[in-house]
């Protein structure tokens, strides 16, 4: 009987360690979980990327270092320049989804790791109608897990990872990848 009585303390005192453990890792820095932490807003979604409208997207950019395929949305539609390119990209469906661009990972970029981003293989970039950007996001590799994908904000220091759903049409559109 004292053999089962120690061996439930013992249980007991690992279970109260490993809380006060889990405790302690919450309550540090990113910088103590190699440079990754989870962004979310006040309901408990990840914390979208940008703040603006939809409706307020007029021209959309997706470039990569051997192409440009530009669209400008007119009256009733949106259309393409060079006028045959990226066949089959819905830009008012891809701008809806793109406003609505969220990140719930961000890394502290380590030396030697390219991610995808040296150079980009595409850029995003998202204008109003006064030409003003609303948004721009390089695009890189896929993350390891084959869910995600690496972007950064230009400007930003932190490398973002991104559902890769997200960026797929784009990339598409580039003949960069396969919907």
């Amino acid at each position: 009987m004292n053999a089962a009585r120690a061996g439930w303390s013992m249980l007991l005192a690992a279970g109260i360690a490993l809380s006060l453990w889990q405790w302690r890792e919450a309550a540090e820095s990113p910088q103590g979980h190699g440079g990754h932490t989870h962004l979310h807003d006040d309901s408990g979604k990840p914390a979208r990327l940008y703040a603006w409208d939809a409706a307020k997207a007029a021209q959309v950019i997706l470039a990569t270092p051997d192409a440009t395929l530009r669209m400008s949305r007119s009256a009733r539609d949106w259309t393409t320049a060079p006028p045959q390119a990226g066949r089959g990209f819905d830009a008012a469906d891809f701008v809806a989804l793109f406003s609505q661009a969220r990140s719930d990972r961000v890394l502290a970029p380590q030396p030697g790791q390219p991610y995808g981003l040296a150079p980009p293989l595409l850029r995003i970039e998202v204008r109003d109608a006064a030409g003003a950007t609303l948004a721009s996001l390089d695009v890189g590799a896929l993350a390891p897990d084959g869910l995600g994908r690496y972007v950064q904000v230009p400007g930003e220091q932190q490398i973002r990872i991104i559902p890769a759903y997200q960026t797929r049409a784009p990339l598409a559109a580039m003949a960069l990848e396969n919907p």
